[in-house]
């Protein structure tokens, strides 16, 4: 995986002001068949999300022991990579699995070049309303799932790193736009939030590390490709 640094968010708190984290999946339905039971797709594709951890954040700005003018922001942006298959079993409804991705690394933090990267897998289910029309389907809905993340801190002078994992549940819901490229092949893009609650990351040798928690909260757009089946 590429390893996002430290980016400015001005258009993605925007995106974090009116809309919610995304995560796309895509339920497209065949311009000939309007909707029909037991359609299958499967989306994959990639997007970016403005995240708020406090908790994390406010760790690593007393670890590297930055001046109040060094301090990193709250909010900030990291890729997103996800694969979703979906079925439609009513003329307007549809149930989705989605499994996203989700890395950001803060690299050569402060004086002393720590490194940070923390890490969320996401798998979630998910129920959509649908909207079809002609080349083009809407939907919204959202759902619940269960995040697994993993922190690790490098300080490179002495080679040391400590990683630590947390776990617990998240709430998304979200709002996407399918367009007919062909008879199988549709374009996405959403928009959703996402609010996980996995809590203190521990580690296995020295127990609750001390202050950071998986507790955050994303908005964002991804863009996909649906294949249906």
């Amino acid at each position: 995986m590429i390893i996002a640094r430290n980016c400015g968010t001005g258009s993605l708190l925007g995106i974090a002001v009116f809309f919610v984290e995304i995560s796309m999946t895509c339920v497209a339905v065949s311009q000939q068949a309007s909707p029909g039971h037991g359609i299958l797709e499967i989306t994959g594709g990639l997007g970016v999300s403005a995240i708020g951890d406090p908790s994390i954040v406010d760790y690593m700005n007393s670890v590297a022991e930055l001046s109040p003018d060094q301090q990193l922001s709250e909010f900030t942006s990291a890729p997103e990579f996800f694969i979703t298959p979906e079925v439609q079993f009513s003329d307007n409804w549809s149930i989705a699995l989605e499994y996203s991705y989700m890395l950001k690394s803060y690299n050569s933090v402060g004086a002393s070049q720590w490194d940070f990267t923390y890490t969320a897998q996401m798998p979630s289910i998910l129920l959509h309303y649908l909207m079809p029309g002609e080349g083009y389907c809407l939907k919204y809905g959202g759902g619940l799932g269960y995040a697994f993340g993993k922190f690790t801190e490098q300080y490179p002078i002495t080679g040391s790193e400590l990683t630590s994992t947390a776990s617990g549940p998240l709430v998304k819901i979200e709002l996407v736009g399918n367009t007919e490229f062909d008879e199988h092949f549709w374009g996405s893009i959403g928009v959703d939030l996402r609010w996980v609650f996995a809590g203190v990351f521990k580690n296995s040798s020295v127990g609750t590390v001390a202050s950071p928690k998986l507790n955050f909260f994303s908005a964002g757009l991804k863009f996909g490709v649906t294949y249906e089946l």
